[in-house]
């Protein structure tokens, strides 16, 4: 038994060392093997299918001088990992085909990581893929509009891949909603929202559009194929739809907040599908919900910031209350977030009621927390009898740049936030057109930096001919240039978002 024994460690160990050494083995000191080498090429490190339609991928050249086994297999990347760590999350690989043009079917939408093996009984190679399994409307820009007698429309610019670029597929879809839910009537749209929390691995992901239709219905979709997924009406819980905020994720479940009409704030529960009033906050007159980061490596996270013309308001959890911070002698005129690594706070423009020519720009150390308005950064005082920012602005911010982007009547300004806000746009649409809405993919393609660099703007032109007379520009955070445009592809725009692609 013993003597079996070493004989077995010595088959272990000599295998041991083929693994370190795949290239070649000594059969002797005068004598070595060079092992049969595999070469793979693929056309791209992503591969795109189709829910439901077979796969006959075409994309890998292979090279060996003996026959080659393949071995696909694919599943979710480890928590908090991405795709190009190449880590599988435990209980989600699953090997389905040999094939060297895969020849399958996959029937999960969402993005994967996608592994190969092949093997020449010599020498054992690996390829790592994105493998992209698309509904058809995954990604791209979804505009809610409205024509003259509030009939509803969701149209979608879908972001094409290289392949599907090439192949001429359709980009603009002027009404996925009717589409894609036959019978359904959306009336009177107000604005969209999009989330894709997750809480101890339950997937919260929803597409929300808010209506103020006579039930002020709340049409809850499902976020990657724009079904409905259910419906509430806010009227019933005592209120019209005036704004969405940010979200709160945690044990107990996701909601996303906003306000009323009468000025109370309301949680949607993203499972549920019900309002809750939550009536231990003061009434509010506005709502935030503002983009940070914790750390550089961080996801996106938006906080919801309540406010009046005298008062901010934060409300984290049920046991801390709310916290209230008012600027003695100031009135708030708008507030925007940095998402960069540098400072992750919220930033605060007041005005000083007795001149109101005097401005002051306070920020938060960090954002989220019960101590956001406790501890505060540098304080910058300036002067100006021409601001070009109101109530009504609306931010949007990036991970490339310290500056935000924000709306001031028909023009889109940059600001530095440690500064005063600028007098002359960044960028200033075609004659004719009315600004509605902006909007970032804030996600990022693949959770990453990519596809992050683009500023999207939806308009409206009475004047323009023909029966559609809302358009989506598209701008570029470099260097505020136009990078294409949309004319003509919906009608009255009420909100504009950026679909990113999830699980």
């Amino acid at each position: 038994m013993f003597i079996m024994k070493r004989i077995k460690y010595s088959i272990v160990a000599t295998l041991l060392l083929l693994s370190v050494f795949p290239s070649c083995w000594k059969i002797d000191e005068g004598t070595t093997m060079e092992l049969e080498p595999i070469d793979v090429v693929a056309a791209s490190d992503t591969i795109n299918a189709d829910l439901g339609v077979e796969l006959k991928y075409e994309g890998l050249t292979v090279k060996s001088g003996l026959d080659v086994k393949y071995e696909w297999t694919y599943g979710q990347p480890a928590d908090g990992k991405a795709i190009s760590d190449h880590v599988f999350k435990s209980g989600t690989i699953e090997q389905f085909s040999t094939s060297p043009t895969i020849d399958y079917t996959f029937s999960k939408i969402g993005t994967f990581l996608l592994r190969l093996r092949l093997d020449n009984g010599e020498s054992v190679s690996y390829k790592y893929f994105t493998l992209n399994v698309n509904s058809g409307y995954d990604e791209g820009v979804a505009i809610l509009s409205n024509d003259q007698a509030g009939n509803g429309s969701l149209t979608f610019v879908k972001t094409l891949t290289s392949e599907e670029s090439a192949e001429g597929r359709q980009e603009v879809f002027t009404d996925v909603f009717s589409s894609i839910n036959p019978g359904q009537t959306l009336k009177n749209g107000a604005a969209l929202y999009m989330s894709d929390a997750t809480v101890k691995k339950v997937d919260y992901s929803g597409l929300l559009i808010a209506t103020n239709d006579e039930k002020g219905t709340m049409w809850h979709m499902e976020a990657k194929t724009f079904q409905l997924f259910q419906k509430a009406s806010l009227v019933a819980a005592g209120a019209n739809f005036k704004a969405f905020g940010g979200e709160l994720a945690s044990t107990t479940g996701f909601a996303s907040f906003l306000l009323g009409d009468n000025s109370h704030v309301y949680r949607y529960d993203m499972l549920l599908g019900n309002y809750t009033d939550m009536v231990d906050i003061k009434p509010m007159t506005r709502i935030f919900g503002g983009l940070s980061r914790s750390s550089e490596k961080s996801e996106s996270s938006r906080v919801t910031i309540y406010s009046t013309e005298d008062t901010l308001c934060l409300r984290r959890n049920a046991s801390a209350g709310p916290v209230y911070y008012s600027e003695k002698g100031y009135s708030v005129v708008n507030m925007a977030t940095m998402r960069t690594a540098k400072n992750n706070g919220l930033y605060i423009l007041f005005r000083n009621k007795a001149n109101p020519d005097e401005y002051l720009i306070r920020n938060t150390d960090g954002i989220g927390g019960t101590g956001t308005f406790k501890k505060w950064g540098t304080s910058v005082n300036f002067t100006t009898s021409d601001l070009k920012m109101d109530e009504n602005s609306k931010f949007v911010n990036t991970k490339h740049s310290a500056d935000v982007y924000y709306t001031f009547r028909n023009a889109i300004y940059r600001w530095s936030l440690i500064s005063a806000p600028a007098t002359k746009p960044a960028i200033t649409v075609p004659d004719g057109e009315q600004i509605r809405d902006i909007a970032t993919n804030f996600k990022g393609r693949g959770k990453g930096d990519d596809g992050e660099d683009l500023l999207y703007v939806v308009t409206y032109n009475p004047s323009r001919s023909g029966e559609k007379k809302g358009s989506l520009y598209v701008y570029s955070f470099s260097d505020d240039s136009l990078v294409r445009s949309y004319e003509g592809i919906c009608d009255d725009p009420a909100s504009v978002l950026y679909k990113y692609r999830v699980n």
